[in-house]
Formats: C-alpha cells, sequence, structure tokens
C-alpha cells in the first residue's frame, strides 16, 4: 500500500537535516514537508495517506523549485486514490516582477484513465502581486506531452498550452491561505487541478494543514470519472 508514499516519507527527515547543515556561498534550499494520516474502522474500513516534500531555491536571478506528492487511499480493503506527481520549475528573472521559466511534470495516477502524463513547458510569469500579506503569480507558456492511455496502452503526443495562477494571503502571524490553479490544454486531453490549502502553525517550524484538491480530465475512457476531489489534513515541517 505504501510503495509510492515510502520514499518520500524518508526523504523528509533527510532532506531537513541537509538544510540545517548544508548552505552554499550562493544560495540555500528551503522547503517543507508534509504527512497525514487517517484511518477509521466498524461499519466502514478505510485508510488515506498522504506525503509530500517540496524544496526551492533562489540563486541570482534564477529560481528552482521541485515539488513530489503521493496520495493513497483504501475503502473495505479497495484502492480508490493512487497518485504519485513530479513537478520541477525553474524561473530566470527578467525584470522587477516578471520570469522567463521551463517546466517539467510527471503525473502517475491510476485512477485517471492515463497510465501517465509527462509533459515539458516553457513561457512567461510575472509577480503581480508580492507583499508582506499577498502574494499572487501567474504564468503561461507552450509545450510537449506524452500521454498514455490506460484502456489501450497506446501513447500519444501533442502540443500543449500550460497555465498556472498561484494566489497567498496571510491572514494572521500564525494562518496562511494559499490557492493554486494549473491547466494543460491539448488535443488529447486537458488537465485542471485547483489545490486550496490553509496551514496553522503550531510550533516553531511545524504547523497543520488543512487541503482541498480537485483534479479534472476532459477525456477518460468510459467507467473513468472525469474529476476526483480530495480532502486531507496533515501535519507539515518547514525548513
Amino acid at each position: 500500500m505504501l510503495n509510492k508514499l515510502l520514499p518520500i516519507i524518508f526523504l523528509i527527515p533527510l532532506v531537513s537535516n541537509a538544510a540545517d547543515k548544508v548552505e552554499e556561498a550562493q544560495g540555500v534550499w528551503k522547503g517543507e514537508g508534509e504527512l497525514g494520516f487517517t484511518s477509521t474502522s466498524g461499519n466502514t474500513d478505510s485508510e488515506n495517506l498522504n506525503a509530500r516534500l517540496g524544496v526551492a531555491r533562489e540563486e541570482g536571478k534564477w529560481k528552482h523549485a521541485a515539488d513530489i506528492r503521493a496520495i493513497k487511499n483504501t475503502t473495505e480493503d479497495e484502492t480508490t486514490a493512487d497518485s504519485l506527481v513530479f513537478k520541477e520549475k525553474s524561473e530566470y528573472k527578467l525584470g522587477e516582477k516578471s520570469y522567463a521559466f521551463g517546466q517539467l511534470r510527471y503525473e502517475d495516477d491510476e485512477f485517471s484513465g492515463y497510465d501517465y502524463q509527462t509533459s515539458i513547458s516553457f513561457g512567461l510569469g510575472s509577480r503581480f502581486i508580492e507583499d508582506e500579506q499577498h502574494l499572487l503569480d501567474a504564468s503561461i507558456g507552450l509545450g510537449y506531452r506524452s500521454i498514455k492511455d490506460s484502456a489501450t496502452g497506446e501513447s500519444e503526443e501533442d502540443a500543449i498550452i500550460t497555465g498556472e495562477v498561484i494566489y497567498a494571503y496571510k491572514i494572521s502571524e500564525t494562518t496562511t491561505f494559499t490557492q493554486t490553479f494549473l491547466v494543460e490544454s491539448g488535443d488529447e486531453n486537458t488537465h485542471s487541478e485547483s489545490d486550496t490549502g490553509l496551514k496553522t502553525q503550531i510550533a516553531g517550524n511545524l504547523a497543520s494543514k488543512i487541503g482541498y484538491l480537485v483534479k479534472h480530465n476532459s477525456d477518460v475512457p468510459p467507467g473513468i470519472d472525469k474529476t476526483d476531489k480530495i480532502f486531507s489534513v496533515s501535519l507539515v515541517y518547514g525548513f
């Protein structure tokens, strides 16, 4: 059950320890690890485990960020969610608020109708708002995607348009609301995600987070739902 989540779980303390000890001359890796687990038994037996690890670094005009996320859910011994997503984005600052970017994204979602979706894209973005309380970042790009249909086993390639909007609002000194919207649109499929989070600091680098993720694929095989909705509660450790 945990085969996709174990690498992330073990990486969280390792990366955190490395971040505390290693500081290079021109930049420092920063990030956070997230882990949540719920289990119910009785009339209904279910287990849900979600894990995420994100790291970022700024060096001169460059900013690099990588994120890996896994979700596993079982109900009455039947798997109802099983996904692994990796994303890496590199930005080069063009002006005070504008930047150019290159992005790589890989998704393996057993219940999406596709064995995998892999994309690479390049484009432009801007941080329209960035102050102590608000952040609003938007980017758009063009790219290439390879997808494999789980029903037919056939792989397809197509050109895509990508777009992403990130909003963060610091409600108080300890609470932050975040909203991210991502879309990859091509002839074979349009994939979109809405990720909503509310993070509250508990003590030091430790925080709690409530999340709501909605994933949608426009073209899926018969019998597959186009939309998945995932609610999560987790602990977050920043480093």
